[in-house]
């Protein structure tokens, strides 16, 4: 036994009674009291003094927390930022795009060699208007176009986004490395057999057999420009590019072994063979590109394929001082009727507000991916669908509000790029489909503007210690 419990000793050999000596009831009852009476003392806590309130001032009986709401609505920085991608100019994306839509405008732009076509098959002496049954410029489209064409998708879902399609000489070859830029000059004569000629995987331009047989008598390098021609239905569609990487996943109905390339596909009447001309180069133009606001009054852009990533800060000073952030929310509202494209992920980041810069300028992408830190983010928005977004941004707030960061930091929307794993979700990056959101600023009705929904409590008002 403890030292310091000798009664409890000698209670515990005066209970230890035989079972022989219980078969008395009043021994049992005796027996079962006296346990109970120890037991009693034991859980009093071994003391005779009575019960007190000692040590209960040390700490408050109760924390009485408020929490309260705040709506910022007022942004101090902000700037659309136009982000570029080493080693992947215009020329060299998988796709080709075509058609106009909310202030972005494209052609397409080919350069054909006619000087090394001829083989032991096709002999230059195969190559007359007796012996070819036709001229057709092939284009593959993305299934995603393919389902817009035929009045299936988001953005007019009464009317099929029916084109036609005109095609021009260029006076010249075009050069890549001059895109996005104007159309060049070309010739105002139509090498068009008929507008368009589609099914479910091709569209094909029937070309005009007497300029097509003067490029291979003078075997020279020939540039083309296809253009929406009148009576289509606004709207950008897309193309798949000689520098296509992901046919099967992108492309209608493919089929290993199909060239992905815009190709002159030439049939011939004395083998009945088709022989293909692919491009030596290919772009789209993009002639014309919408340009991002530039006063959060008049609303935000997040762009892909054409980055433009919107940076914003807002004004915290309406936040009392020693205010504990206990929930923050980003609440942005997309204009359905001016958004178009395909389904992206869309991440919030913090950034520091040095790479705000000035009007115009453009950031590498690389830079992108050192300057931000990942805060939350949402997968597969529809930009012709999902109206109301809100991102959980607590716990970047709480840091711009507590003075973590040397500097000040702001917020950055982007798509989900590689260096997000949680919101890259699809083997087509962020340069592969143009889709464009549109978002409405601050002068708009107080439902559909940008806002931080903040719950905080002030720190002082828990009391500390006791009396």
């Amino acid at each position: 036994m403890p030292k310091e419990f000798p009664l409890f000793g000698t209670l515990l050999m005066k209970l230890s009674i035989s079972r022989r000596g219980l078969h008395s009831p009043a021994r049992l009852v005796w027996g079962v009291c006296l346990s109970c009476l120890v037991g009693t003392w034991l859980l009093s806590g071994c003391t005779s003094d009575l019960p007190s309130q000692v040590g209960t001032g040390l700490v408050s009986s109760e924390i009485d927390m408020v929490l309260e709401p705040l709506v910022v609505e007022d942004i101090e920085i902000y700037k659309d930022k136009n982000i570029s991608e080493a080693g992947l100019p215009v020329h060299e994306q998988e796709v080709l795009y075509l058609g106009s839509q909310q202030g972005n405008s494209s052609s397409i732009l080919l350069n054909y060699d006619f000087g090394q076509i001829f083989s032991l098959g096709f002999p230059e002496s195969a190559w007359t208007a007796e012996n070819i049954v036709h001229i057709r410029l092939r284009f593959l489209m993305l299934e995603y176009y393919g389902h817009l064409r035929e009045g299936e998708g988001d953005t007019q879902p009464d009317k099929a986004l029916a084109k036609y399609y005109d095609v021009f000489a260029l006076d010249n070859e075009f050069v890549p490395a001059a895109y996005p830029g104007p159309v060049p000059p070309h010739g105002l004569v139509n090498l068009n057999v008929n507008y368009h000629l589609d099914d479910s995987e091709y569209l094909e331009i029937e070309i005009s057999e007497p300029f097509f047989l003067s490029w291979v008598e003078a075997g020279i390098t020939q540039g083309l420009v296809v253009s929406e021609g009148p009576g289509s239905v606004q709207g950008l569609i897309g193309y798949s590019s000689k520098e296509m990487l992901h046919p099967a996943t992108a492309l209608i109905d493919y089929d290993v072994g199909t060239k992905v390339a815009p190709v002159l596909a030439v049939k011939f009447a004395h083998n009945d063979s088709t022989y293909f001309i692919e491009p030596w180069s290919d772009t789209s133009t993009f002639d014309e590109i919408s340009l991002a606001p530039t006063d959060p009054a008049d609303g935000m852009m997040m762009r892909t394929c054409l980055r433009t990533y919107p940076m914003l800060r807002f004004d915290f000073s309406a936040l009392p001082d020693n205010a504990m952030i206990n929930r923050a929310v980003l609440t942005v509202t997309n204009d359905t009727t001016r958004s178009f494209g395909n389904l992206q992920s869309m991440v919030i980041s913090e950034i520091d507000t040095d790479y705000v810069g000035v009007a115009g300028d453009t950031m590498p992408l690389v830079d992108l991916e050192g300057a931000v830190y990942q805060i939350s983010g949402m997968i597969n928005l529809d930009p012709t669908l999902n109206t109301h977004l809100e991102f959980n941004v607590t716990t970047a707030i709480q840091r711009i509000v507590n003075n973590v960061y040397e500097g000040d930091r702001a917020l950055i929307m982007t798509a989900g790029e590689d260096f997000f794993p949680s919101y890259d979700v699809d083997s087509l990056d962020p340069d592969f489909y143009l889709t464009q959101f549109s978002f409405f600023g601050t002068s708009a009705a107080d439902s559909l503007r940008p806002k931080l929904k903040i719950s905080y409590t002030q720190v002082d008002v828990i009391e500390e210690g006791g009396e």
